[in-house]
Formats: C-alpha cells, sequence, structure tokens
C-alpha cells in the first residue's frame, strides 16, 4: 500500500469517530435552554441597551455566580445577531467544535516527536464520546466548559514555544481562557513556571506582568458566590472525591460499582501523573534532551497535568457539599479523559521500532472498546435529559387550559427562536383526553396503566412501571399529565439503563423494563389533579386518564441563591 493511500485511510478513520458523536448530538440536541442558560436572554436584553461600549464589556464581564463567562456570553451575542434570534443548539455546536480543537493539538505534538498518522487513531475515540452528554446539550456549559480546556491547553503549548509569534499568541489565548471560566486562572502560574524552566527571562517577566494584569482585571469587583454548599465532607471523603473524579471516565465500563472502579482508575491515574510530574521534573534539571522538541513535550505533559490536577482539587473542595457522588458527573469527566490522554502522549512518544505499530494497535482496540462502552451506557442519559428539556418548556409555556402561548411582541419574549417540540401535536389530544378521559392510539393503554402505580407522598408523586419494555429512541416513551381545574402539566417518566450485557451489546436493548418518575409538588400550583399517562411511540401517541387524582395543598418553591 502506497503511503497516499494509507494516509486516505487513516484520515478517514479518524472522521469516524467525529462524524458519529456530532450525528448523536444533533439526534438529541434541541433548542431549549437548560437552567444557567436562562441568564442569557437576560444577557442579551442587558447587552442590547447597554449604552456605550464601556458598559457593553461590563455586561460581558459581569460576574455569572462565581464564573466569568464573557466568551460564552459573545458567541450569545453573535448568534443572535447574525440569525435574529438566539438557538441553543448554535451555542452547543460551538462548544462541540471547541472540543475538537486537542485533536489537531495531539496530532502536532506527535507528528513533532516523530510519530505517525497511525498514532493518533486512538485520540478522537477516547475524546469523543456521549460520556461528556451534559456539556454536549448545554448551550452555555458547552462553550464553556469545553473551550476553557482547549484554549488552556493550546496556550500551555504555546508559551513555551521558543518562537516569539506562538507565545505571544499564547497571550492572548491565556486572556480568552481566563474569560472563557475561572479554573483558566491556573494557566497564569502554570505557564510562568513552564517558561521558568525554560530559562527564557524576559518571557517569564513579561509573563509574569500579564498574570497580574489579568488576574487584578479578573477579581476587580469580584463577590464570592452563596450557589455552593459548604462542604462537610471529612479529609477521607474529599481524597475519596479526588480520586473519583480523576477517574471518572471509566464510570461507563461495565462492572456493578461504578463509583468504586472510578475511585480505583482515579488512584491508578493519580500515580501515573505524580510519576509523569516526578519524570519530567528530573529529565528538565539534567537537561538530556537527544532534540529540542522533546523538552517542550515534557513541558506541556507537566502543564496539562498541573491544570488537571489544579482543576480536580477546586472542584472537589467547591463541589463535595453536593455529595461525592456528584464529583463523577459528566460535566467533569473532560478532565479525566484529558488525563488518560496525556498518560497516551508520555507512553507512546517513547517507543520505537518494530513495537510500536503492535503497542497503537492494542491501544486503538482499548479505545474503540472505551467509546462503544460510553455511547451504550451514556444514551440513556441523553434520551431522559430531551424529555426533562421539553417538558419543562411545556410546564413554562402553558400557564391556563387553553393550552395557547400569549402573544407577545416583545424583545424579551422573542429573544429565542421558535423551534417545533413533540408536544405540538399532542395538544389538540390533551384537550380531547381531559374532556372524554382518553384520546389517539388506545392499544395496550389501558394494562401500561393498570401495571404502573401512583404513590402519593407528602412532597412528591413517584410513578413507577417494570414492565414497559419498548425501545424507541429521542422523544418516545412515557410522560405523566396532570390535570387540574386550571392547567396541565407534563413530566417525563425517565428509562434507566439495561444492565443486561447481552441484550446491551448484541440487541442494542438500551432501556430496562419499566420507567419511573418523581414528580415534586413544590413544581405544581395548588389544586387537585387527574393523572394521565401519555404515550408515545414513534408517529403513534396515545393519552389515557383513569381513576387516579392526587391532591396538593401547598407548595414550597425551591430557590437558589444566582448573582444574575
Amino acid at each position: 500500500m502506497t503511503k497516499k493511500a494509507l494516509t486516505i485511510i487513516l484520515s478517514l478513520i479518524l472522521l469516524l469517530p467525529v462524524l458519529i458523536y456530532f450525528t448523536v448530538w444533533n439526534y438529541y440536541a434541541i433548542n431549549i435552554p437548560k437552567w444557567d442558560d436562562h441568564a442569557l436572554k437576560t444577557f442579551i436584553l442587558e447587552y442590547a441597551h447597554a449604552p456605550g461600549w464601556k458598559n457593553k464589556i461590563l455586561a460581558l464581564y459581569r460576574q455569572h455566580n462565581e464564573h466569568r463567562i464573557a466568551l460564552t456570553r459573545l458567541f450569545t451575542w453573535i448568534d443572535y445577531s447574525v440569525f435574529g434570534a438566539l438557538n441553543f443548539k448554535h451555542l452547543m455546536l460551538a462548544g462541540n467544535v471547541l472540543l475538537l480543537g486537542i485533536i489537531p493539538l495531539w496530532y502536532e505534538i506527535l507528528r513533532k516527536n516523530k510519530k505517525p498518522l497511525f498514532a493518533l487513531v486512538p485520540v478522537p475515540f477516547i475524546w469523543l464520546s456521549l460520556a461528556f452528554w451534559e456539556n454536549m446539550y448545554w448551550g452555555m456549559a458547552s462553550i464553556q466548559n469545553f473551550g476553557v480546556v482547549t484554549l488552556t491547553l493550546w496556550t500551555i503549548y504555546l508559551c513555551i514555544n521558543p518562537k516569539t509569534t506562538p507565545f505571544v499568541i499564547s497571550i492572548v489565548l491565556a486572556f480568552i481562557a481566563i474569560s472563557t471560566s475561572p479554573n483558566a486562572l491556573f494557566v497564569l502560574p502554570i505557564g510562568a513556571f513552564l517558561i521558568f524552566l525554560t530559562q527564557n527571562r524576559k518571557r517569564f517577566a513579561l509573563w509574569v506582568i500579564t498574570s497580574g494584569v489579568f488576574i487584578f482585571g479578573y477579581f476587580y469587583g469580584y463577590a464570592k458566590s452563596e450557589a455552593n454548599p459548604d462542604s462537610k465532607a471529612s479529609i477521607f471523603q474529599l481524597v475519596k472525591g479526588y480520586m473519583a473524579f480523576l477517574g471518572s471516565f471509566a464510570e461507563s465500563i461495565p462492572v456493578l460499582d461504578h463509583f468504586k472502579v472510578c475511585f480505583f482508575i482515579g488512584i491508578v491515574l493519580f500515580l501515573v501523573a505524580v510519576s509523569i510530574i516526578s519524570a519530567t521534573l528530573f529529565r528538565i534539571s539534567k537537561n538530556k534532551y537527544s532534540n529540542k522538541f522533546e523538552k517542550y513535550t515534557d513541558l506541556f505533559c507537566l502543564g496539562a497535568i498541573l491544570f488537571i490536577l489544579g482543576t480536580a482539587l477546586v472542584v472537589v473542595y467547591g463541589r463535595a457539599g453536593f455529595g461525592l457522588e456528584g464529583l463523577t458527573d459528566s460535566k467533569y469527566k473532560i478532565y479525566s479523559v484529558l488525563l488518560l490522554l496525556v498518560a497516551y502522549l508520555y507512553i507512546v512518544i517513547p517507543i520505537r521500532g518494530s513495537f510500536l505499530s503492535p503497542y497503537i494497535t492494542a491501544i486503538v482496540f482499548l479505545a474503540i472498546t472505551f467509546n462503544v462502552f460510553s455511547y451504550h451506557y451514556h444514551l440513556v442519559d441523553a434520551y431522559n435529559l430531551r424529555k426533562y428539556l421539553t417538558t419543562a418548556q411545556f410546564n413554562g409555556s402553558f400557564e391556563d387550559k387553553t393550552l395557547k402561548i400569549p402573544s407577545d411582541t416583545t424583545l424579551a419574549a422573542n429573544i429565542v427562536e421558535k423551534t417545533p417540540v413533540f408536544y405540538d401535536t399532542l395538544l389538540p389530544m390533551i384537550a380531547v383526553a381531559d374532556r372524554q378521559t382518553f384520546a389517539g392510539s388506545s392499544r395496550g393503554l389501558v394494562e401500561l396503566y393498570d401495571h404502573t402505580s401512583f404513590n402519593a407522598e407528602k412532597d412528591l408523586l413517584k410513578v413507577s412501571n417494570s414492565t414497559f419494555s419498548n425501545q424507541r429512541l429521542q422523544d418516545s416513551g412515557v410522560y405523566i399529565l396532570l390535570s387540574s381545574d386550571k392547567r396541565f402539566y407534563l413530566f417525563p417518566a425517565n428509562r434507566t439503563r439495561n444492565k443486561s450485557r447481552k441484550e446491551l451489546f448484541l440487541k442494542q436493548y438500551y432501556f430496562a423494563p419499566g420507567f419511573n418518575a418523581e414528580i415534586p409538588f413544590s413544581e405544581l400550583e395548588k389544586g387537585t389533579y387527574k393523572v394521565a399517562i401519555v404515550r408515545k411511540l414513534g408517529e403513534e401517541t396515545g393519552i389515557l386518564f383513569k381513576d387516579k387524582t392526587i391532591k396538593v395543598s401547598q407548595t414550597t418553591k425551591n430557590k437558589v441563591k444566582v448573582n444574575w
């Protein structure tokens, strides 16, 4: 096989995980704001009416909880200006494209270490998967949490480059990274340390001065956020959470205790990180390198690991109050996977001769296996999130039983682009079912209702079923419809993962039988509600009310302290 043909084949293989990733993303992504996304609508109003460029800059850099999210806001304003309305899918797409920036960086490092293109193949399979599902489908978080990693890693790589232009670019990237997420502040001391190790005094002085300006600007007018609860975790629990954070990529491995496997693999990766730091500092002190780029690779790996370990420390300390299990959440997994990729560089670059190809082949196999595990394991998360977002929008849109959105031509009411959702075709059926107890396809619906339990507790309604077995994806599944004299509410019935590996991988049965829902009364207005099941299977939809009712006598809204 010629070298050109091999390059084409390898390029197509490298493109495959990218195509799969964005195909899956597009299948579940929907233009509906999630939680903090709503603050971006307020930003557009503030920015649009801000007099003068100074006030517009203040609007961009205004604190959001403990963050400065100027880059996210900038993308938001650009999207709104170009398309005439804000589309959160565009923000998600921007964030996911930023995520791709790690792949050319790894290509550059491997290429300059004289590794073949084949050595890059494991990278996109490890890097691109549904393991990052929460950030993938969250407009604000996608740009912030993906962007900060890519921008910081490129800053670290360029600041140690011996040429002047890359170094200047690194200062610009450092500023943009800090304007994206606060953990990018780590790049300032890390960059200073790495430049100090290169023994370039002028650059070191310039970096320190610039860093001082950036830090002053970031914390000018800064106020501590009250959104995070105080951590009551012990030192042992914090250490346990720290290791689980570092090993969280392993959650999709098919074992019984996912937190435990994350904890143990986190210990392994932490020891690997310590080993890399120690070996790198030793080699730099001895300065025994056959070429300059070996030293720059060592410096980059050192900086990347310090960034990961520092971020892990801040997250664990700041978020442990929410519970240790939350430290393996999807939005944090990017640092665990990144540590894995740095370890891959450290392992594969020193390999020479005939051992290289079989070694990389084995890693490619493991990378593809991990990729498959991630998609299968986290698909249920993406499915449940989409259902949550669509039903939340339903409940926020319809305030009475007419199921009509009031006409509003104000700027505030028309910021977000109108997007078709599955319940658009459901609205006429809801009104019919409310009058005559059922609407649409009723085949098997009575039996489904009879096999579903509805238990009204003090503060919530618990819905449970153990027989529903349909495997349709996207918007299909079961929803719970509540009807009072005043209004309707729609809630998703969540599915759980199929624990049968045989059914999961051979038959593509992603969901375990049944569904469940917990509907807090704090989400409802006072009143007596009839309870219906909405079953959607592709284009076929049925709604059924029976004799089940619940009474909500008092509600208490849970208010989260925010500064936006």
